[in-house]
């Protein structure tokens, strides 16, 4: 069970990570083909849009999953076929709503947004901006409502599929099109333009897949009250990062009024350490259906174990790429971007790794099991803190204070998910506790072997990104190494003891 379970999420995190990858492709050839200042036209358009964008698929994926899988848990196949009618329906017109609401409100929310001193040219072109990007949410709830259908059915290799086309159409449209576009504006109009094709690629791609449900009999029932009971708790609690990001909008913009921080922090730095996360998230999307199905079935110990089985190993996988990615803070960043103060922002913000990945995975684990609802309210107070230590910190600290509120914020969250685990039985933290710590010893004395390489070995005649693969793939070795020693020598104890 561990093994499937592994195997679907290495499925999702394929297409994620792959389409992460394509999506920083195509963002380094639109940051350097439109230039920093031309980009905060693009930046202040996409904030707004991505946080409404999330909204409208709210708890879509997941709860859709669980709802799923819970039908065929039971059974109920032909009930499964009608939630996927009338949830077909229903995200068709929620799109339509968060556009019409876009739209109608474009105005204030720029408004609360915008740094000081902004023209009201500026203004206008950023409006229009954002106006084009709202087209895409005509498709993007639809997307998202197939992808939690099909991952119900244990079926992960649609969405990442899907993940992987999407960006692929994204980056060649603006190869073949937009790189042809001398005008910054236009060139932004079109790349907007080309994310609503994208879009819908996805969501055809997606839609060949789920074509036979619909031909498949099925069952009258208060599908959508069913469904929403599941997606709106789900909602509350996968929307953490849409509502920390919301409040930094706003904060950051009266409290922080620094164009280029703004940027740097908000678009290009979270880009970046998102790369990581979706490991964590692919994980958390699999371990979902997975648990609420072994729950159902009365199989607590097995749930447990599974549970242990991928905390664990993505503790191991997440601290090296939190040290990777502060060692090479400078070079990543200047990779993609040109901002001063980006690579010192993402040096800092690379911490969040940890915690956005530790809590997509509990977050998957914690929703199959019946205390979830404990989750909704940690949310809730989480996001009021955030506010608060927003408002505190950022004007001491700078953006730091961001950061800092948002760890705080997020780790009220993780605790309240291992009490959880541990109403239900399933007793991690001291568990995870130790892992972290053996962790964070292995990645020292990986850290100070590279240290120690590089300055032996000194590579500076050679491009940037050349030391930057090599040096991480050695401190990932070494790291891996030491692990894998580490279990021989254990393995080696408990079989002399069994002896």
């Amino acid at each position: 069970m561990k093994n499937k379970t592994a195997l679907q999420a290495m499925i999702l995190g394929f297409g994620q990570i792959t389409g992460k990858i394509i999506s920083l492709i195509f963002l380094f050839r639109f940051s350097n083909d439109l230039g920093s200042s031309e980009m905060t036209y693009y930046t202040y358009a996409f904030i707004p849009f991505s946080i409404f964008a999330d909204l409208s698929a709210f708890g879509f994926i997941p709860g859709t999953s669980k709802a799923t899988a819970q039908l065929i848990a039971d059974k109920e196949d032909a009930k499964a076929n009608d939630l996927l009618r009338k949830g077909t329906v229903f995200s068709l017109v929620i799109g339509g709503c968060f556009f019409i609401f876009l739209f109608l409100f474009s105005n204030q929310i720029l408004s609360v947004s915008l740094f000081d001193g902004y023209t009201e040219d500026s203004f206008n072109q950023i409006k229009h901006n954002l106006f084009l990007a709202s087209l895409s949410l005509f498709v993007i709830p639809l997307s998202q409502f197939y992808k939690g259908f099909l991952q119900g059915h244990l079926k992960m290799y649609p969405s990442c599929l899907s993940i992987v086309f999407e960006n692929l159409t994204r980056l060649i449209l603006y190869i073949l099109i937009v790189g042809r576009i001398l005008d910054p504006m236009d060139r932004i109009h079109s790349v907007f333009l080309i994310h609503f094709s994208a879009y819908f690629v996805s969501l055809v791609f997606l839609f060949g897949f789920v074509f036979s449900y619909y031909r498949q009999p099925r069952k009258r029932f208060h599908s959508l009250s069913y469904w929403f009971k599941i997606t709106i708790p789900y909602g509350m609690t996968t929307m953490f990062f849409t509502i920390y990001q919301l409040v930094d909008s706003i904060t950051l913009s009266f409290l922080l009024p620094t164009e280029g921080i703004y940027t740097a922090y908000m678009f290009e730095t979270v880009r970046l350490i998102f790369l990581p996360i979706v490991l964590a998230q692919s994980l958390g999307g699999a371990l979902n259906p997975k648990v609420n199905y072994l729950m159902h079935e009365q199989k607590a110990k097995e749930a447990a174990s599974v549970a242990l089985h991928c905390l664990t190993a993505i503790i191991y996988i997440l601290i090296p790429l939190v040290v990777a990615m502060k060692y090479f803070s400078d070079e990543i960043y200047h990779l993609f971007y040109k901002q001063e103060n980006g690579s010192a922002i993402l040096y800092h913000i690379s911490d969040l790794i940890f915690f956005f990945g530790l809590y997509k995975v509990l977050i998957g684990i914690s929703f199959g099991l019946p205390k979830s609802s404990y989750m909704i309210f940690a949310t809730i107070v989480s996001g009021i803190a955030k506010y608060i230590l927003n408002v505190l910190l950022i004007e001491k600290i700078g953006y730091l204070g961001a950061i800092y509120s948002t760890e705080i914020a997020i780790s009220i969250c993780i605790f309240v998910a291992y009490f959880v685990l541990y109403k239900e039985g399933i007793s991690l933290f001291v568990r995870n506790l130790k892992s972290l710590f053996f962790s964070l010893f292995s990645i020292g004395i990986s850290i100070g072997l590279v240290i120690l390489f590089r300055s032996v070995f000194f590579l500076g005649q050679f491009p940037s990104y050349y030391s930057v693969i090599l040096y991480s793939v050695l401190l990932l070795g070494i790291y891996s190494l030491f692990f894998l020693m580490f279990r021989r020598i254990k393995q080696v104890s408990k079989e002399k003891i069994s002896a």
